[in-house]
């Protein structure tokens, strides 16, 4: 019988790159779909760019081809933005939606595909704690987050009769070129009272101290050994005390909080 098979967007790098590896130590035959190639020959490199539609169906459907099968899709590329709303470009906005959320949908809706065949397959999907926190400055990037999460359960819930389950990751901090590779503007900066270049440089601190992608590669291996995933699955006792608060402040003191923290 062949290998177990996972596709990784973005795995080039960071959680992508991580998750890839420890997915391949544990014997799953790993695609990675990227712009750019990583560096681990095990592997198996397939270029994408999950803002084009046509990309990511040719190299899903090369990924299935070689496999034979598809246990296992991880959308995970995604890059952020930051800066006030009223200064944002159209095509910045627009270049965040298009990769954070419909690249997800598009590599979900070739793979679901593929997997509604095969009448098994999980779907897992790299969210953060943004899409329930909502960031100041950050709006579009929590924006997309929190359609990602209600993408994956509805997409959930459609696809449970052919035996495909879905789930989020939601994150908070982790230490990635993430931070470094975020298109940031200060633009109107002073009319903010400098809140946008001091909320967005605490976020960048708090991400470089925060968790290793190894650490989420293991909760995302777990997820893919799982018999039955859940909803979302936040990672990181402290984050996951996080999630608890959210359920149970009213969203107006849980605003006010996070206005104190970044506004």
């Amino acid at each position: 019988m062949s290998r177990k098979t996972a596709v990784i967007t973005g795995a080039s790098r960071g959680i992508g790159l991580a998750a890839a590896r420890r997915l391949a130590a544990a014997g799953w035959q790993v695609f990675s779909l990227s712009r750019t190639k990583g560096p681990d020959e095990e592997i198996l490199w397939i270029p994408c760019d999950v803002s084009v539609e046509e990309s990511v169906n040719q190299a899903l459907e090369s990924a299935c081809t070689q496999a034979g099968r598809l246990d296992l899709l991880i959308c995970n590329a995604g890059m952020g933005i930051s800066g006030a709303v009223e200064f944002t470009s159209e095509e910045d906005a627009e270049l965040q939606i298009n990769v954070n959320l419909l690249g997800a949908v598009r590599c979900a809706r070739k793979g679901a595909a593929v997997m509604r065949k095969q009448g098994y397959g999980k779907i897992l999907f790299i969210s953060s704690l943004a899409a329930i926190f909502p960031l100041p400055f950050q709006s579009l990037y929590s924006a997309s987050k929190a359609g990602l999460n209600v993408f994956s359960d509805a997409l959930g819930i459609e696809l449970a009769p052919f035996g495909i389950q879905t789930c989020t990751i939601m994150l908070n901090d982790v230490r990635t070129d993430f931070t470094g590779s975020r298109k940031k503007t200060e633009t109107g900066d002073e009319i903010y009272g400098g809140a946008i270049r001091a909320s967005v440089g605490k976020m960048e601190r708090s991400e470089q101290s925060g968790m290793t992608p190894e650490r989420v590669a293991e909760a995302v291996f777990r997820l893919a050994e799982k018999k039955k995933l859940p909803a979302h699955k936040i990672v990181g006792a402290s984050n996951q005390l996080l999630g608890f608060l959210y359920r149970i402040l009213p969203s107006g003191l849980m605003l006010r909080i996070i206005r104190g923290i970044y506004g």
